[in-house]
């Protein structure tokens, strides 16, 4: 088995080579070709390449006085495409962690031999505690560090976190793991950020965006189906070799996170604001042109060039931090005077809190139905839901962000009935004491959620400033872990209600149906003020 994780490791390294080497190569496509009437001439050499006269009127756009010159079977890519890459890269071997579905049955088996009391109580706790500590310094940190180093660290603290349950670790350890994990967790931010502060045109954010949800999501999904499929193929789980390649997985993204392109301007500490004007003529077209003959060009070198003019503002190193502070108490308030915004980022919130809680202790649930029923013969699917899960939810993401309605009149009756459906779901996973439902239902559910997210995520962003996205998108997910703190300390923990790892699914229930309420009435009262609105009108008319 171990020749097997070896030899995996080598087939994944040349698997995500083969797209990458384009990009690492992408800034010696481009060769300036000089253009005048009677020759082309080559200003810039690129090493390796030969050129031949034969090649010349291949593909030729002209551009002002200069040439950009395409070479047959050579790929031409944009920045913003190479830095894409690099993220989505990154992105997939992050969430690359085939021992995830099945942590909680390893913490239970022999190689760990700890209850499952212990690991939610005492394991899964510290987790919680160290996400909600750490997310706003890692977002304060990750701005002031331009990202790049964060992004190193959070591939550090993964191999930390999954090294620390190797061997036959203590109760310590394993919290000590827990706390880097928290770090890993909160990081997330870090690369839609440095996605977002390496790219210049943000008309291209909604696309980078979809871009790296969907590699996320594709490694994810890859991870749950290839431990599923090497636990079939070996006959029963094989924990260990499943942590170690985890740990491979988080040294690789370690590794390319160093390769990544290193960020000079970042969003709030080290912004250099530029004020741009584009002073150009309108462009002077010379040709000759006749019902029978092409348009020719003939004098391209006479086309005045566009002149830009640009005022540079703010040359300093960077801010100080109340500078900082002020930009964003500004951001802060400018996204969310909105009503709207406010009312999504509530659902956003809520919902994303208690499905943190569902997707930790989902695995926990599916070990304690299996030792109420005292069946130790059944073989555990923990990765074939998960990656249905991710699949499905993915699907149903992509698809309702093609369906074109009017979310602000409709978006609180979805919100509404789906948040519902949600909780009975999850009410389903209750009352059932059978593993095939309970899996059932956990992937409807995940299909719910990344269908509401989606219709929450783009309404918001369409309200915003695109400097705004990531503050929403940290501020949301600081009050998020707060209620998955909170859920963990009163209900995991039982400080405030002490209940069986069955019954907590029985209050995330009421938790969901309870935040469909709210949004029912939202739209109830949304439907009857528009129609006095439209009664209003129609009088005055």
């Amino acid at each position: 088995m171990r020749l097997t994780v070896l030899r995996f490791a080598v087939r994944f390294c040349q698997f995500i080579w083969i797209p990458v080497r384009y990009a690492l190569k992408a800034d010696n496509v481009l060769t300036s070709l000089k253009f005048t009437k009677q020759h082309v001439s080559v200003n810039k050499v690129v090493p390796g390449i030969r050129f031949k006269h034969s090649l010349l009127p291949r593909k030729i756009l002209i551009l002002n006085t200069h040439v950009l010159f395409r070479y047959p079977n050579t790929t031409i890519m944009k920045k913003w495409k190479k830095i894409s890459l690099f993220v989505c890269v990154f992105a997939f071997v992050r969430e690359f962690r085939p021992i995830e579905p099945f942590y909680a049955a390893y913490m239970t088996s022999p190689a760990i031999n700890i209850t499952l009391t212990q690991t939610s109580r005492d394991v899964y706790a510290v987790g919680a505690y160290s996400c909600f500590v750490l997310i706003i310094i890692v977002f304060l940190i990750t701005d002031y560090l331009k990202y790049k180093p964060v992004l190193i660290m959070d591939g550090i603290c993964g191999v930390m976190a999954y090294c620390s349950i190797v061997g036959h670790p203590s109760l310590l350890r394993m919290q000590i793991g827990q706390v880097f994990y928290g770090f890993f967790f909160s990081s997330e931010v870090a690369y839609f950020g440095y996605l977002y502060a390496m790219t210049d045109d943000k008309r291209l954010y909604q696309r980078i965006t979809g871009q790296a949800r969907a590699a996320c999501l594709s490694g994810k999904f890859l991870s749950s189906f290839f431990a599923q499929a090497v636990s079939l193929v070996n006959g029963s789980v094989p924990y260990i070799e499943l942590v170690y390649i985890s740990i491979f997985g988080m040294f690789f993204s370690t590794v390319w996170a160093y390769l990544m392109p290193n960020v000079t301007n970042s969003i709030y500490f080290h912004n250099e604001k530029s004020e741009s004007t584009d002073e150009s003529p309108p462009p002077v077209k010379n040709h000759t042109s006749s019902s029978d003959e092409p348009k020719t060009t003939e004098n391209v070198e006479s086309q005045p060039s566009k002149t830009k003019i640009t005022k540079e503002i703010n040359k300093d190193e960077g801010k100080s931090l109340g500078q900082v502070l002020s930009c964003l108490q500004k951001d802060f308030k400018r996204s969310y005077s909105d009503p709207y915004v406010r009312k999504l980022c509530l659902w956003w919130a809520f919902a994303f809190g208690a499905y943190v809680q569902v997707y930790t202790y989902i695995n926990v649930l599916y070990t304690y139905v299996l030792d109420l029923n005292e069946d130790t013969h059944f073989t555990l699917y923990n990765g074939a839901a998960e990656s249905l899960n991710t699949l499905i939810g993915a699907i149903a993401a992509y698809s309702i962000g093609k369906l074109e309605l009017n979310w602000f009149k409709v978006g609180d009756l979805f919100l509404g009935i789906g948040s519902i459906l949600a909780g009975i779901v999850l009410l389903g996973c209750f009352y059932t004491r059978t593993m095939w439902f309970i899996y059932a239902f956990y992937i409807i559910y995940g299909c719910l959620y990344q269908t509401m997210l989606t219709v929450a995520e783009s309404e918001v962003a369409k309200q915003l400033s695109r400097d705004s996205y990531g503050l929403v998108f940290g501020f949301n997910s600081f009050i998020a872990l707060f209620l998955h703190t909170l859920m963990t300390y009163g209900i995991v923990q039982g400080h405030i209600i002490s209940v069986s790892t069955i019954q907590q699914f029985l209050i995330y229930a009421v938790y969901y149906m309870c935040i469909g309420a709210v949004f029912l009435i939202f739209s109830i009262k949304s439907y009857f003020s528009s129609a006095t609105t439209d009664s209003i009108i129609e009088c005055k008319q």
